[in-house]
C-alpha cells in the first residue's frame, strides 16, 4: 500500500511540474513583442531614420515545436522567428528562442541579421 501512494504522490509531483502547452505559446508573445520595441529603439538610437523603419514593424514565427519525453527535461519547446523592421533595406533579424523546463520562462539564444525580404505575405 505504500509503495501506491508513494508512487501516486510522484505522479502527481511530475504532472504538476509540466506546463500546458497554451500557456508556453502564450508566454512567448510578450518576449517577441518586447525584442520588436527593442530593435526599433535601437535602430533609432543608432541615427537610422524613422522614414527608413516600416510604419508597423512586425515578426513572424518561422518555426515552432513542442519537445516530449526525455528531449523535454530541459527545453520544452522551440521557437525561430524573423524579424522585419526596415522600410527599403533587404534585413530581417532571426532569432532562436527555447523554453526553459525548470524557470518556466523563454530564453532567447540565438540572433543574427540576415539578407533578404519577408516573401510571404
Amino acid at each position: 500500500m505504500k509503495k501506491i501512494f508513494s508512487l501516486l504522490i510522484l505522479a502527481l509531483f511530475f504532472s504538476s511540474c509540466s506546463e500546458p502547452t497554451e500557456r508556453i505559446e502564450k508566454k512567448l508573445l510578450p518576449y517577441l513583442q518586447e525584442d520588436l520595441k527593442f530593435m526599433v529603439a535601437e535602430a533609432l538610437n543608432a541615427n537610422t531614420k524613422k522614414e527608413d523603419l516600416l510604419e508597423e514593424p512586425y515578426y513572424k514565427i518561422r518555426d515552432f515545436r513542442l519537445f516530449e519525453g526525455a528531449e523535454a527535461e530541459i527545453y520544452a519547446a522551440y521557437a525561430e522567428v524573423d524579424f522585419y523592421i526596415y522600410r527599403n533595406m533587404a534585413i530581417y533579424a532571426k532569432r532562436k528562442y527555447r523554453y526553459e523546463v525548470h524557470g518556466r520562462h523563454w530564453d532567447r539564444y540565438y540572433k543574427v541579421l540576415k539578407f533578404g525580404k519577408d516573401k510571404t505575405p
